[in-house]
């Protein structure tokens, strides 16, 4: 059973104070078994926040979910159909917020992306608009553009002109630049192009323009989900309608890799044209190839960031230690990063000494 809109209004005791805690809110999350699902979740789950978590996935993908509230605010609910738009209806209804993160960044078997980014969204909008959901947050993307040569911004682009012209008062567009964190994409695609390299090839890697020409600016994934917990939070009339959340730090996409092949302590070398010309022709139309290493973020002044909804942006060098020390080679697992390194290409015996 749902509690559901409950409100400063509802005459329920609500305090902030942890998981035990109530904060007087339902929420509804859609896209919760996802990369950045998990941090709100559990952003969530730490302010007591009342949960319904939709999922279409094998309920065993979605139990890990459950540790993150306390007993009785959580509501799984197993959802195959996302068609349906009264069972969508049904699920919102009781919300105070609904956020939305579903979304791919390439083709599935049964969904295109166009499926996945915006026609999922335009019916989750509609279901939230029929019941008079009080606040819809939809995630999007800082480089979504109309014209982008990415698929994936074109579709996000898309997106955020449904969820507009369904909920024009009550919709709030997250934008976010890409995200780093142990389950995103972009560095883990990155740190995978240089370290699939043979030794032989002495770190020579693909990079579009030498990695000269495109510049990021990603932001650490749990700080992202932490401002949204916060816009959350807020009284309605606190609440701007577009937010931006970018780094700390923009680089460009040399000097990422560069930071990248730093932690994972293997050579790297930009290398233009790598690869035969029709080969080449193939790769830089993939949709990771021009969404990570075409596409430069381009963050709009004025818009309100990370700090404006008190949270302060996380260095990449900072966290990114915890999954790319995975690529490197297995003597060097545990080498420390500002210490003695193992000497990958020069040991022919393959003992490690340190160097």
């Amino acid at each position: 059973v749902y509690s559901g809109k409950l409100g400063i209004s509802s005459g329920i005791n609500a305090e902030y104070g942890g998981r035990s805690s109530t904060s007087g809110l339902t929420v509804t999350v859609f896209g919760a078994t996802g990369r950045m699902g998990r941090y709100l979740v559990n952003s969530l789950g730490q302010t007591g926040t009342q949960l319904i978590i939709p999922f279409r996935c094998d309920p065993l993908r979605a139990q890990y979910l459950r540790v993150s509230s306390d007993l009785g605010q959580q509501h799984q609910i197993y959802t195959p159909d996302f068609n349906d738009e009264a069972h969508l209806e049904n699920l919102v209804k009781y919300s105070d917020v609904v956020v939305n993160l579903t979304g791919s960044h390439k083709r599935k078997l049964h969904f295109d992306m166009h499926a996945s980014n915006v026609s999922l969204t335009h019916r989750i909008a509609r279901a939230c608009k029929n019941v008079e959901v009080p606040c819809f947050i939809h995630m999007s993307s800082l480089s979504a553009d109309p014209d982008s040569q990415c698929l994936f911004y074109r579709t996000k682009a898309l997106s955020e002109q449904v969820v507009l012209h369904e909920l024009p008062n009550s919709a709030i567009i997250v934008r976010a630049a890409d995200t780093f964190h142990a389950f995103d994409i972009m560095t883990h695609y990155l740190a995978r192009i240089n370290a699939r390299k043979r030794l032989i090839q002495k770190g020579r890697t693909l990079i579009y323009k030498e990695g000269k020409a495109t510049y990021k600016s990603p932001v650490y994934g749990p700080d992202v989900t932490r401002a949204i917990t916060n816009i959350i939070m807020m009284n309605d009339q606190d609440r701007q309608r577009l937010y931006q959340f970018a780094g700390p730090k923009t680089y460009s996409l040399n000097e990422l890799m560069e930071s990248i092949t730093h932690l994972t302590q293997r050579s790297y070398k930009p290398v233009h044209r790598l690869i035969p010309s029709e080969i080449l022709s193939r790769v830089v139309k993939s949709e990771d190839f021009i969404r990570y290493q075409m596409t430069s973020d381009t963050p709009t002044a004025g818009l309100p960031g990370l700090e404006d909804v008190g949270v302060v942006p996380t260095h990449f060098e900072d966290k990114a230690m915890l999954w790319l020390r995975s690529y490197r080679v297995f003597w060097q697992t545990w080498d420390p990063i500002d210490g003695r390194k193992s000497d990958i290409y020069n040991n022919t015996l393959g003992t490690g000494e340190f160097i």
